[in-house]
């Protein structure tokens, strides 16, 4: 019998990652859903029998009492459904990234979580990809001797897609703090995703406490078939990491008679359903008493944060520095209301 009740809300597609997750975790047993939605309660229900589906989260909460909930709706909304969770007596909270689209959002939802003691992450799932963590392991082993620079290509928008892209780059550089954030958006479509407006073309330029940099290209400045590539340089080598589609990585340094190239460790569906699973079992690992999850609500805070300064910058056309002060709201939406882009 399982130790841990979940419920989801939300019961959309990436719902259905999270019940993936949960089937490959023994001691966690999903057994709600809430969407206000009828076609999707609808087919949830179809699709996994015995799995209850509300139409208010508020009342699948109170009624269930899970120990662990998926937020699995818009990005604006997360937040808001973190603190539910949390003032309901989540033990664990998975959320879908973006955290939130503005800081005060996820602020309030961390603050939330302390106050009832409830462990929250947010799912930036890459860090669990076999091929990811191979790359890293040889970079802090010294394949490419210091690290310069890492360089990152994903197709889509900040907040949807390259969240990711930032996350890992932090990732590699275990989570150093981020000095500045220059960054460069442009919008010339009406292109609005999961509820919010978001950026045709980003650049995100970092620099890190030890002066590593980084960069981010996102959108349609990048080949379409693009996502999460990434190319760490040294100053004795370079590693290369494919992306979802691939997921290989590759090494050249001084004793490598040309590319050291290693194929992906398995199926690729299996891989990404296998980081679902991943970052449960971690979370019921920290629930218990483990060391904190890498992707816990703090660190991913800082990725938002990233993303809010990215978008600051292109506003004010400045170097920001961080922590990021006094932007409360989501200055991608400022610079569409004030007609920036026209």
């Amino acid at each position: 019998m399982a130790k841990y009740r979940a419920a989801v809300i939300g019961c959309g597609g990436i719902a259905r990652a999270h019940m993936v997750g949960y089937e490959l975790v023994p001691e966690v047993e999903a057994v709600a859903g809430a969407d206000p939605f009828p076609e999707a309660r609808a087919k949830w229900e179809e699709q996994f029998p015995g799995v209850k589906a509300y139409a208010d989260a508020q009342e699948m909460l109170a009624a269930v009492k899970p120990d662990i909930v998926s937020i699995c709706t818009w990005p604006g909304l997360h937040g808001a459904q973190c603190v539910l969770a949390a003032e309901a007596g989540a033990k664990g909270i998975v959320c879908e990234k973006p955290f939130d689209l503005t800081l005060p959002a996820a602020d309030a939802a961390l603050e939330a979580c302390r106050r009832s003691g409830t462990k929250l992450v947010v799912g930036h799932q890459r860090r669990f990809y076999p091929h990811v963590n191979a790359a890293r392991e040889a970079l802090r082993a010294g394949a490419i001797g210091e690290l310069v620079s890492i360089t990152s290509q994903c197709m889509g928008d900040l907040y949807t897609d390259a969240t990711h892209s930032i996350d890992l780059i932090r990732y590699f550089v275990d989570d150093e703090p981020v000095e500045w954030v220059l960054g460069q958006v442009a919008r010339y479509s009406d292109k609005h995703r999961f509820g919010h407006d978001v950026e045709d073309a980003s650049l995100v330029h970092l620099q890190f406490k030890s002066g590593v940099k980084g960069l981010v290209m996102a959108g349609d400045v990048v080949n379409q078939g693009i996502y999460q590539f990434m190319l760490l340089q040294g100053s004795e080598g370079r590693i290369e990491v494919g992306g979802d589609r691939e997921q290989w990585w590759r090494l050249m340094n001084a004793d490598a008679a040309g590319w050291q190239h290693h194929d992906p460790a398995g199926d690729r569906h299996e891989q990404i359903n296998a980081c679902f699973g991943g970052e449960i079992a971690e979370l019921v690992e920290w629930i218990e008493g483990g060391p904190g999850h890498r992707l816990n609500g703090d660190n991913a805070r800082d990725t938002l944060e990233i993303i809010i300064a990215a978008f600051e910058s292109s506003r004010r056309r400045a170097k920001i520095a961080l922590p990021l002060e006094g932007v409360d709201g989501n200055p991608l939406d400022e610079m569409i209301a004030s007609g920036s882009f026209s």
